[in-house]
């Protein structure tokens, strides 16, 4: 059931990728039309990045390319929480997963199933960080303690606040 939850959850997250795929005239900051996200089938693990007219939309909680800002927000995190997974990965791994391929002795399933489960995880431990105080999120990331709380207390409360959310969102999708 787990695996068929986060299969489903990078579906969700490929279709708001995909649907951002409309750059038109414009698009980009400079005027350059760009593609807003990758509509590959392996969109996670696409080398294309979200265009520059979508980034600076997302940050400026605007829509973009005819999408709402919502929408746009939600992709480029995504798109974020599927390089970051990327890049935790084994490098042959990545491009193996990319190259719809198998590695390590795993499956390309056993792939990408391991995959939608470290956006997943990548994906919580975003919303656990975007719940912090910012000195607290500097602190954390630093291995250091903040609003009188030691180093060992502040990773203890982000790992719990890190399951919540993947709780959460597992909730959420079914």
């Amino acid at each position: 059931m787990k695996k068929l939850t986060t299969l489903i959850v990078l579906a969700m997250a490929l279709t708001a990728i995909a649907s951002l795929a409309v750059a038109g005239p414009g698009c980009s900051a400079k005027g350059k039309a760009k593609a807003c996200a990758t509509t590959t089938a392996a969109a996670c693990t696409a080398e294309k990045a979200p265009g520059e007219c979508c980034l600076a939309a997302a940050e400026a909680g605007k829509g973009c390319c005819g999408k709402s800002a919502e929408a746009v927000k939600a992709a480029c995190a995504d798109y974020e929480a599927c390089q970051v997974a990327k890049a935790e990965m084994h490098k042959c791994c990545a491009e193996a997963l990319q190259a719809g391929k198998g590695c390590c002795g795993h499956s390309v399933d056993e792939m990408k199933a391991a995959f939608t489960d470290k956006v997943a995880d990548v994906k919580a431990r975003f919303a656990a960080k975007a719940g912090m105080h910012k000195c607290c999120a500097t602190a954390l990331e630093a291995g250091k303690g903040c609003c009188g709380h030691s180093a060992d207390e502040m990773k203890a409360a982000f790992e719990q606040k890190t399951e919540e959310a993947r709780k959460l969102a597992e909730r959420t999708e079914s």
